[in-house]
This record gives C-alpha cells, sequence and structure tokens, in this order.
C-alpha cells in the first residue's frame, strides 16, 4: 500500500499547484477543497499524512484535527496558512503538527515536510503493529502461565515461583517453556522488550504473603 497525501485547501489555485508538485514529485495525492469533505474521504487505514490549510470556510484545520481526535486517530498534519499569530503557531506546534508553512508555500520545505510526515506515519504504524503482536502473543498464555510470567517477568528464580504458586519446580519448568514457545522468545531479555512492546512496563506481582495451593486456591499465610 502507498502513502497517501491528503491535501486540504479551499484555494482551488492552491489545490491544484500544490497537487501537481506532489504528484510530479512521485506522491498519491488525494485533493479536497474543504474540511467536510477530506472528512469524508479519509480513511484511518491509510498510510499517509495530510497538508491541511489552518483557516478555511466552515470547519478549520483546527476543527478538523479536533475531530480526527475524536475519531481515535490523528495522522502527520502539516499546516499551510496565509497568515499566522505568534501564540495560534505555538498552540499548533505544541498539538503535534509535524510544521507550519506560510503562503506563498516554498516547494522544497513543502517536500521536506511531507518527507517527515510519512516517516512518522510508518514510525507510528509499525510500533501500532508490534504492540498488536506482543499483545496477541501475551493473550495466548494460559492463566496459570500468566501467574508464572507475572514473577518470571520480575527476576525471580524457579524456587521462588514453586514456592509462591504451591507448584513444583519442575512444573514451573515446564510452564516457562511453554510462555517461551507462545511469546516466541529465548531469553529474559527478550520477555521484557515484549511485554514493553505489549504495553506492560512489567507484570505486577502477586503479594508475597499470597500462596496458591495445589487445589488453585488462595489464602493467605500466617
Amino acid at each position: 500500500m502507498y502513502p497517501i497525501v491528503h491535501l486540504v485547501d479551499d484555494d482551488p489555485d492552491v489545490l491544484r499547484a500544490l497537487s501537481r508538485v506532489l504528484w510530479s514529485d512521485g506522491y498519491t495525492v488525494v485533493p479536497s477543497s474543504s474540511g467536510e469533505e477530506f472528512l469524508e474521504v479519509y480513511q484511518p487505514g491509510d498510510a499517509g499524512c495530510v497538508i491541511l490549510d489552518l483557516m478555511m470556510p466552515g470547519k478549520s484545520g483546527m476543527d478538523v484535527q479536533a475531530e480526527l481526535a475524536r475519531r481515535g486517530h490523528v495522522p502527520p498534519i502539516i499546516y499551510i496558512t496565509g497568515m499566522v499569530e505568534i501564540a495560534c503557531a505555538v498552540k499548533i506546534m505544541k498539538s503535534g503538527a509535524v510544521d507550519l508553512l506560510t503562503k506563498p508555500v516554498e516547494l522544497d520545505l513543502l517536500i521536506e515536510a511531507v518527507s517527515q510526515g510519512l516517516a512518522r506515519d510508518a514510525r507510528i504504524r509499525n510500533l501500532l503493529s508490534r504492540c498488536a503482536v506482543a499483545r496477541a502473543r501475551l493473550e495466548s498464555l494460559s492463566s496459570r502461565e500468566r501467574e508464572v510470567l507475572q514473577y518470571v517477568s520480575n527476576g525471580d528464580s524457579n524456587a521462588v515461583v514453586a514456592e509462591a504458586l504451591g507448584i513444583t519446580v519442575r512444573t514451573v519448568k515446564v510452564h516457562r517453556e511453554h510462555i517461551r514457545f507462545k511469546l516466541e522468545v529465548r531469553t529474559t531479555p527478550e520477555l521484557i522488550h515484549l511485554l514493553t512492546e505489549g504495553g506492560f512496563s512489567s507484570m505486577p506481582v502477586l503479594p508475597r504473603d499470597h500462596r496458591c495451593g495445589r487445589t488453585g486456591t488462595r489464602r493467605r499465610n500466617g
């Protein structure tokens, strides 16, 4: 799938001129003459970035960004504008925009900004993909394997895990092998990396004064 550069501007001359420049540079361009039109055609699953006019009749550029945020996905945005106050420019850049370019747009700066936007989009999508894979692997674990993983991920030995869960060391080793196979990791650093990508800095550990008997029921010692 080729990345798409959405170009949104209510000025037909600007829309036509910038589209031609981007097309000639090899980009796939989808032009829209208003924020409303763009929101109708934009698909969150499409890779790419958006060149967005800041001031437009109807929905402004910031209105469009707010609507994208409400829908749950904001692609990299490059704002273009005829004029902008410093306070507004600061707000725009703090909102996460790739760049803010003033009209008439310098074409070299536009191409550079688009390149940065597409690179950012690729990084984000790659990260989301890795997170999804990591979560899917973690969800494949049984409840007992997740209990073992809680302790293993925090560096506990097999003996400590066995005592905490009321099982034998041999059983712990079997569970660890199953965990490594399902998660496709070989070492503890790989395991921690997978947990991080899955959105877990570490697995929460059960309190030390809790034990799991062989019947699977918890009891508090002492």
